[in-house]
């Protein structure tokens, strides 16, 4: 079939003019599916983008916050570690009974110990504050030893921080069986009354 058949065949006017509305329908229907498209559904996924945005970030606050949470909670147990820790410290009145009892725990090892130096270091700001007894220590080996070995566990704040052998007097009593040895004590004392513990 030719172009020019095809020209001569045409459709009755009756059957053009009941197509007429079924043609205005189906460009209203694509127009109002254009309409609906363009006012509702852009501005649904606008939102839907705006909405999830907001969801990711509100997100990411929350595992900052609990990040933050979570490292507020170790501050306070840091605190309350360090609150324990300088109640533990020794107070002035204490240190002066501690070395009491280091002469008696001579005594009681049966090691001389003819006198003590004190040394207290004025402490800087909220730093507790060092304080130092140094001595001479007199006796057999084994009181010596025990008696060294009784101070180290006496109290966890309190050190021995430097020990030696006195030269020329430790020869002359090793003749005898006896050791001569010099002392450094030192522990931290905490600043005024003891923290009120809480119940």
């Amino acid at each position: 079939m030719t172009f020019s058949n095809i020209a001569r065949l045409s459709m009755p006017k009756t059957a053009f003019r009941s197509l007429i509305p079924l043609a205005v329908l189906t460009v209203l229907s694509l127009a109002g599916a254009a309409l609906i498209h363009t006012v509702w559904l852009n501005p649904a996924q606008q939102q839907l983008m705006t909405a999830e945005q907001a969801y990711q970030a509100a997100k990411q606050a929350h595992a900052g916050l609990q990040g933050s949470r979570i490292q507020q909670t170790q501050a306070r147990a840091a605190q309350q570690q360090l609150d324990l820790a300088k109640e533990a410290l020794l107070s002035q009145e204490e240190f002066t009974s501690l070395a009491m009892a280091l002469m008696e725990l001579g005594k009681t090892e049966h090691v001389s110990i003819p006198g003590m130096g004190y040394d207290i270091k004025k402490a800087e700001g909220t730093h507790p504050t060092k304080a130092t007894i140094t001595f001479q220590a007199t006796g057999d080996y084994a009181a010596v030893y025990r008696f060294i070995h009784r101070v180290e566990t006496v109290d966890p704040y309190v050190v021995i921080e430097s020990l030696d052998v006195a030269s020329e007097h430790a020869r002359k009593e090793s003749v005898s069986g006896r050791v001569v040895v010099h002392i450094h004590v030192a522990t931290y004392l905490r600043q005024g009354p003891p923290p009120a513990r809480s119940s």
